[in-house]
C-alpha cells in the first residue's frame, strides 16, 4: 500500500528526553537513505549533534530536513509527534515507519501509528 507519511503519535506521558536512546539509530537510518558527499556527512553529524542537545535538554528536536534527502522526518509544533514523509506517494513510507517503531519499542516508548494525516495531503486530496 502507497502512503504519503507515516505518524508516529506519543502519549500523553512521553517526555523528548525518552527519544535519546532511539534517536542516533533512528537518524542513522535516514541519513543512509541519502546519497551523501563528505560535506553533508559532516553537515548531517552536526545536525545529529544539535538534535540530541535538544532532547537532553527535554525539548522538541528538529528532525531530518536535509534538502534533496529521500526521506525525512519531522516534529509538529502543537503536539508529541513524529512524522515520516517523502513527498511522493510510495510503498516505502509504511516500511521506514516500521523501522522507526521498532526501534522505539526497544527503548520502551509508547505511541500509535497512522497513515496519510497531514494536512497537506488532506487538501490536495479535496482538490482532485
Amino acid at each position: 500500500m502507497k502512503n504519503w507519511s507515516g505518524h508516529i503519535i506519543f502519549q500523553d506521558s512521553f517526555q523528548w528526553k525518552d527519544l535519546e536512546k532511539a534517536f542516533p539509530d533512528i537518524w542513522e537510518i535516514f541519513s543512509k537513505e541519502s546519497r551523501q558527499s563528505v560535506e553533508e556527512v559532516q553537515y548531517d553529524q552536526a545536525n545529529l549533534f544539535l538534535n540530541l542537545e535538544e532532547i537532553r535538554r527535554n525539548k522538541k528536536p528538529m528532525g531530518y530536513m536535509k534538502e534533496g534527502a529521500k526521506f525525512k522526518f519531522i516534529f509538529p509544533l502543537d503536539r508529541k509527534e513524529m512524522i515520516v514523509y517523502r513527498g511522493v506517494l510510495s510503498e516505502s513510507i509504511r516500511e521506514m515507519t516500521e523501522q522507526v517503531t521498532r526501534l522505539l519499542r526497544n527503548s520502551k516508548l509508547k505511541f500509535n501509528v497512522e497513515y496519510d494525516k497531514m494536512l497537506l495531503q488532506d487538501i490536495r486530496a479535496r482538490r482532485k
